[in-house]
């Protein structure tokens, strides 16, 4: 759901330049969509439900890229000293940096020529590298070729916690529409009760204007006239409060979408009544397909999996391609001392660890076990709070009818009792018990379609209607070997 910047823009503008006293006292009109999606934008559970699936994401990456190869390299520098390499110094003032000579010894002389001697020649190296710093350094190639399924259970674990990811995003989502929704409605609804003490007042002082006016007559008690100025305060008091109701329920709207908490938020939606189709069946059976929280428990069961795959991978070898290169000299990245490197086949195999792997896989069945109960207790909760939404919505669909019809009972009885008591012929008592029952009817009434609204909105996150993609859809995708950014593309819902 993608919210209008046009109209996100200008609410926004406004708020500044009423913070700053240019926008006086206008008011934010808002309609449930537009409080909605700047929610959506703005709400601090969303964004960090988005980094959290942005770091699932990259620990997915990181574990594909396990299977690749590696480099390693690794420097030394040192300065160094003593007595054994003094005396190599010392060599290379004598005899200079090592180098091949041959010695020539005589050995005799052939018979009768004492001019022609024998001679030996013998080869050798002398001298030595004169230095006070040595400097190594070394590289390492690895590639894994076979693991034993251990990379290959890690990579799944961390795909399905990404895929768990999106859906713990996605139903984040639907718990902000639903917060909004209900405080949205309940501005509407403390507004409208406001509006109904507002008029017990008004009616109030219109009788009491009347009273006086009678009283002054002769033709009506004192005692009337206390009466109502009592009942008139009762008025008043709920009135105050009534206002009161609305003021927090203005900031924990403005809370909820982003806005400063003094906003004044008018709202530009009201109560309707439409009936709802879907039987609880149906309800329940969407549910269980579409809840993210629900599904989500069947990858928490499909990561353990992937930690018994990998955990198992102890009792096999592990094969991998390796090589190296070695070098030192006196200086560095040269190598006149030493250079050597080598390329072939790495085999290790565990073949006695004491254990550890057995309990390894054991604890990754436990873990299993552990989120198949949570999920049936998950499902069970879907359930049962599926059932209970509809329950109450339909139980407010029945108040909405009975108290509209009581609402109108009301008014006839008001206007009954106030002409009896203007022609003399009842008593104020009946004119304020009529008042404070109209009064009473047209909260239910109001209370009836409050409830009825906001168990809609509660039935729809009961149920897991979308916000931005389709979980069911997102898990035939996933499960089918899309990959977590595809499947939500495609799972992706109509914007409204």
């Amino acid at each position: 759901m993608k919210i209008n910047r046009l109209v996100l823009s200008g609410v926004i503008g406004c708020i500044l330049a009423f913070q700053s006293m240019t926008c006086g006292a206008e008011p934010v009109r808002l309609t449930l969509a537009d409080s909605i999606n700047m929610a959506l934008e703005s709400d601090e559970g969303i964004e960090s439900a988005e980094a959290q699936r942005e770091a699932r994401e990259h620990a997915f990456k990181a574990a594909r890229r396990s299977k690749g190869p590696t480099v390693n390299w690794s420097s030394q520098a040192y300065r160094i000293g003593g007595r054994d390499y003094e005396a190599l110094n010392n060599a290379h003032d004598t005899y200079g940096s090592p180098h091949t000579i041959t010695e020539t010894t005589v050995v005799g002389y052939v018979l009768n020529r004492p001019d022609l001697p024998v001679v030996s020649e013998q080869t050798g190296t002398v001298g030595s590298y004169a230095y006070h710093n040595t400097f190594a350094n070394s590289w390492s190639l690895t590639v894994p070729l076979y693991t034993g399924g251990h990379l290959e259970g890690q990579i799944d674990e961390a795909r399905y916690q990404l895929n768990r990811a999106d859906l713990d995003t996605e139903n984040t989502r639907q718990e902000v529409r639903y917060d909004v929704a209900e405080a949205y409605a309940n501005v509407i609804y403390r507004e409208n009760l406001a509006l109904v003490a507002q008029e017990a007042v008004d009616k109030g002082n219109t009788q009491l204007e009347l009273i006086n006016a009678m009283f002054e007559e002769g033709a009506v008690a004192e005692a009337d006239l206390l009466m109502m100025k009592v009942n008139i305060a009762n008025y008043q008091q709920a009135l105050v409060s009534a206002n009161a109701a609305v003021e927090i329920a203005k900031a924990t709207l403005a809370t909820a979408v982003g806005l400063p908490q003094d906003s004044d938020i008018e709202p530009m939606d009201t109560f309707s009544y439409e009936p709802y189709h879907r039987t609880l069946p149906e309800c329940e059976s969407y549910a269980l397909e579409h809840r993210p929280d629900g599904l989500a428990a069947e990858y928490d069961i499909k990561a353990a999996e992937a930690q018994k795959t990998s955990a198992a991978a102890g009792y096999r070898p592990q094969v991998s391609v390796v090589g190296s290169q070695n070098i030192t000299s006196n200086s560095p990245f040269r190598s006149e001392r030493n250079n050597a490197w080598s390329l072939g086949l790495s085999l290790s195999w565990n073949v006695f660890d004491n254990g550890i792997t057995a309990e390894n896989v054991r604890q990754a069945e436990a873990t299993a076990n552990a989120y198949e109960a949570a999920k049936r207790k998950i499902r069970k909760n879907i359930l049962l709070e599926t059932r209970s939404a509809y329950v109450q919505m339909k139980a407010a669909e029945t108040n909405i009818a009975t108290t509209k019809t009581a609402v109108q009972q009301a008014e006839d009885s008001y206007t009954i009792a106030r002409v009896r008591y203007e022609e003399g012929v009842d008593g104020l008592l009946p004119v304020t018990d009529a008042q404070d029952k109209l009064a009473q009817a047209r909260s239910n009434y109001q209370t009836a379609l409050y409830e009825y609204n906001l168990s809609r909105s509660m039935l729809e996150k009961a149920m897991g209607v979308p916000v931005k993609f389709d979980a069911k859809r997102y898990q035939e995708l996933t499960l089918a070997g899309a990959s977590a950014n595809r499947a939500e593309q495609e799972a992706r819902v109509a914007e409204k």
